[in-house]
């Protein structure tokens, strides 16, 4: 008897641990808002896609193949909860979709990716991480332009990459990124023999993170730099970020980012000053300031402001915009 249930609990245990071996992550958030984008006279309830983040619905796998190998894959869909439709028309896997492996020498991943230069640099210096109507990360890092309607969209970088491989190296706090792809740049745009290439690093040590990266969409002429850091002082997260590069046409761009966040209690007060510089197009300038309230690690209600201004927005009305929304992440 005794050795019927040792048996059984030995066989128990190796059955536990193959299942650790293989696993598969359920991820998302829905992110609502009543809001009123700058440049427009339109007040709705809004998708946070409207202004560069968005509802998503992810999974992640990873299975462990032993002597620190594991293979991976991961598949984002996103949506338009307000409307229950996809995010868009023609790419259903909308954030990414792809497989890899990691190795103790670096990750490889391979498909439909975020190049480098956006998830280690451009994304990590605003202070609301490109979401909101307050964001300042697509005038500030991006070069970005405003649209009627208060989308705001890049003038070089493209985010993403189809056909793409990219290798991601993490040694300590230092971390590197690199990627090549086949494809056109993400959303169109012609090529002219060069790939879409892509290369950031960051480091991290203690309250001090600082991160470069450097992107060439492979059109005729456009490419373009960032460099940033951001600094913990314990009451408040400083952060400071430069940009410089070319258009497709060839002309000159440049921008910069100041933007803090300040803890209280429950409530994180954010606010961000974005600056972009296109000759022949003008100056883009943004204000944003934001109170986030946070119910739990998952749950939160916010309020955010935006006031954009400069040369490259004289035609548009309205430049005031604002939001109350509701985050869950899952």
């Amino acid at each position: 008897m005794n050795k019927s249930l040792i048996a059984l609990a030995v066989l128990g245990a190796f059955a536990g641990a193959a299942q650790a071996q293989s696993s598969v992550t359920v991820y998302g958030f829905i992110d609502q808002s009543m809001t009123k984008p700058y440049a427009s006279d339109d007040k709705m309830v809004a998708d946070g896609a409207f202004y560069g983040g968005g509802s998503r619905l992810g999974f992640r796998g990873v299975e462990d193949l032993g002597n620190g190998y594991k293979a991976t894959f991961g598949l984002e869909h996103r949506l338009n909860a307000d409307t229950g439709t996809a995010g868009s028309a023609t790419t259903f896997w909308r954030g990414y979709s792809t497989v890899g492996l990691v190795t103790p020498f670096g990750a490889v991943n391979l498909g439909y990716q975020y190049v480098p230069a956006f998830t280690m640099i451009q994304n990590q210096i605003d202070p609301f991480g490109g979401e909101t109507v307050a964001q300042g990360r697509e005038v500030g890092m991006r070069f970005g332009t405003v649209a009627n309607g208060g989308a705001s969209s890049s003038a070089i970088y493209k985010t993403r990459v189809t056909d793409s491989i990219r290798y991601d190296l993490s040694l300590g706090g230092f971390n590197l990124g690199v990627s090549v792809a086949e494809s056109a740049p993400n959303n169109g745009g012609a090529l002219d023999g060069d790939k879409p290439f892509s290369i950031a690093a960051n480091y991290a040590a203690g309250p001090i993170w600082v991160g470069i990266g450097y992107e060439n969409p492979a059109a005729d002429d456009d490419k373009g730099w960032n460099i940033g850091g951001r600094y913990n002082f314990g009451f408040a997260t400083a952060a400071l970020g430069f940009g410089k590069g070319t258009t497709a046409t060839g002309a000159d761009a440049k921008s910069w980012l100041i933007g803090a966040t300040v803890p209280l209690g429950a409530f994180d007060i954010k606010g961000v000053y974005a600056q972009s510089d296109i000759d022949g197009v003008g100056k883009t300038k943004k204000a944003g300031l934001g109170a986030h309230y946070n119910f739990s690690k998952r749950t939160k209600i916010y309020v955010d402001v935006a006031k954009i201004g400069g040369s490259a927005t004289i035609p548009l009305d309205n430049k005031t915009g604002y939001d109350l929304g509701l985050k869950h992440t899952f």
